[in-house]
């Protein structure tokens, strides 16, 4: 891509590496970035993302040709799921390349455009969380567990997004859909697996009801 480039502009390497051009900058998102064996799927890459604007030779060069270059106008952001157990952890050596950020469930009830149904997110979330007003006044409050969530999981992990708790459709009941079919499955799934405790099971049974 980088020699289409330069034939479309009609430049040689020679005269771009010494003219003053303004970069545009690029992101790249992986959506749930730890699905995949990252070692294998990034391969030569890894090494890379230390030395950004480097050309650097690897398995793939030939006769010093196909080296790589990750462009320093490039961000790459990845997105995990903690809830999701099926899937592996990011070992160490491609953990240190990047920077983490912990994206916790909110109540975007007062967001302009957004249609949330905050009454029901604070429901849902009291089975996983204790303090949820003392949290949403104040995000920097440490999370207190609820009494339905298993002693062996942390609420961060395995409480549900915001994102549920969005009206995406114009089509009335639209949440009560997602109520049944995609919020109380996933919560009773929970129950089996222990995430939840069976003390949880009541408070479900009235999740049926609210949307009646």
């Amino acid at each position: 891509m980088f020699r289409e480039f330069l034939v479309e502009s009609n430049l040689r390497f020679e005269q771009l590496a010494t003219a003053k051009i303004e970069l545009k900058n690029y992101i790249l998102i992986i959506d749930e970035i730890n699905r995949a064996n990252l070692s294998s799927v990034l391969g030569e890459l890894i090494y890379s993302l230390e030395y950004r604007g480097e050309s650097l030779g690897g398995m793939y060069e030939i006769d010093g040709d196909n080296k790589l270059v990750l462009p320093p106008n490039l961000y790459i952001i990845g997105t995990m799921n903690t809830a999701d157990r099926s899937v592996g952890h990011i070992d160490y050596a491609i953990r240190r390349r990047f920077a983490f950020v912990d994206v916790l469930p909110k109540d975007l009830s007062a967001e302009q455009g957004v249609k949330f149904d905050g009454k029901l997110f604070k429901i849902v979330s009291s089975l996983f969380i204790s303090n949820y007003d003392e949290y949403q006044a104040n995000n920097t409050a440490t999370l207190q567990r609820a009494e339905t969530l298993s002693e062996e999981f942390e609420p961060e992990d395995v409480w549900l997004g915001h994102s549920y708790f969005i009206d995406k459709s114009d089509e009335k009941g639209s949440i009560a859909i997602r109520l049944k079919y995609e919020i109380i499955p996933i919560l009773e799934e929970y129950i089996k697996d222990g995430v939840l405790k069976a003390s949880a099971k009541e408070k479900i049974i009235d999740l049926k009801q609210y949307m009646a």
